[in-house]
């Protein structure tokens, strides 16, 4: 029963670290923002931040990694027993709901992670993890993609992050159901025909 206190009250500090980050870079910028910052923010002192966290840098790698890991688990649900050429529309719409799910779940993170403020290369990263997702679950002989698998892998993905981004900067005009549409009608048409019919 006390690990269970334990457990709850670091819980809650690093809610508190999260939320008390995530508004001063948006105030202030994450180049600008200091532990003292962070602390002063999350009504905690410095040593309770160092007991969770090694300095700045290090809470945002954990911050990334734990949005990153439920966007990993998107792109694992039925790929895994069909594998990656089996993908069809429907399965398609299934995994991008449950991404755009995970990021909304987190919706603050990403749109805070995303704007001007935020760190400079996230999207980068974004899409560097997104591929990543992809390839891993392409087995091991896509470890090394050749220079065509890069180029679409680089040509989807970038659009995939580009579109995630317009979507999490203005939400209330673009509602993930016609974002998921749109996304399925380019993939899984020719990207020549939809622009002939705009």
């Amino acid at each position: 029963m006390g690990k269970d206190k334990v457990d709850l009250r670091i819980l809650k500090t690093r809610k508190a670290i999260k939320e008390a980050f995530l508004t001063l870079v948006q105030n202030k910028g994450y180049e600008r923002i200091t532990v003292q910052d962070i602390a002063d923010e999350a009504m905690i002192n410095r040593n309770t931040f160092y007991l969770h966290y090694v300095d700045k840098p290090d809470l945002m790698e954990n911050l990334c990694q734990a949005s990153m890991g439920k966007l990993n688990v998107c792109f694992s649900l039925d790929k895994k027993d069909k594998g990656i050429h089996a993908i069809d529309k429907e399965m398609f719409i299934s995994i991008l709901n449950e991404m755009f799910k995970a990021i909304e779940a987190d919706i603050v993170f990403f749109r805070t992670m995303l704007s001007q403020n935020g760190q400079l290369n996230f999207s980068t990263r974004l899409k560097e993890a997104l591929k990543d997702f992809i390839l891993s679950g392409m087995g091991g002989h896509y470890l090394n993609p050749n220079p065509k698998t890069k180029i679409g892998l680089e040509y989807m993905m970038s659009g995939l992050v580009g579109v995630i981004c317009m979507w999490i900067l203005d939400p209330e005009h673009l509602g993930v159901e016609e974002v998921i549409e749109h996304l399925s009608e380019i993939h899984f048409n020719n990207v020549l025909d939809l622009l002939k019919n705009i």
